[in-house]
């Protein structure tokens, strides 16, 4: 019976580390939980499935980012095929460059936010964040000052996804500062 204590004792030994880092599903719903849209934040991190292997905020945080720079760069890929097969007025060929150049500086902005998380400045991750947002947003302005271009369907899904991708990468950096 002496050795009952010793195995008890030893048993917890190996529980405790697992209790210190919760499962990955639970941290995303933990961390989620505290953006503006739960729901896209889930389904955003759930997407990539790096994300499963998250130990904290700050890996979350980085892999929110990543799949903001990788839509930002898709963006401006996908503007760029509308710029050159546009068939409209060279009025339109030039917004879409625009565009193109605008959710460029998005995806660096995004990159740069990356190296401040890393580098555990919280504050000035956010501030490129709220850069990347600002540039994503440019892109349906364009087209609404000009009257008679209309801003493609495709074009505003794709910049509103990028918007409210920033945002929950906003909102998790703001957990960590």
């Amino acid at each position: 019976m002496a050795s009952s204590p010793f195995f008890f004792f030893f048993f917890l030994l190996l529980l405790i580390p697992s209790l210190g880092s919760p499962p990955s599903s639970t941290l995303i719903q933990t961390t989620c939980s505290l953006t503006s849209n739960y729901d896209f934040c889930v389904a955003a991190l759930r997407s990539d499935p790096r994300s499963l292997r998250a130990k904290d905020v700050k890996s979350l945080s980085a892999i929110a980012l990543r799949i903001a720079v990788a839509k930002a760069k898709t963006t401006a890929a996908y503007s760029a095929s509308l710029a050159k097969n546009a068939t409209e007025v060279a009025a339109s060929r030039s917004v879409f460059g625009t565009c193109v150049e605008k959710y460029k500086n998005a995806g660096e902005a995004l990159r740069w936010a990356l190296g401040s998380l890393a580098q555990e400045n919280y504050d000035y991750a956010c501030v490129h964040v709220g850069a990347a947002q600002e540039y994503a947003s440019t892109c349906g302005r364009l087209f609404r000052r000009n009257p008679g271009m209309a801003f493609p369907a495709t074009m505003a899904k794709r910049e509103d996804e990028l918007q409210r991708l920033c945002g929950t990468a906003f909102d998790i950096i703001s957990q960590l500062g």
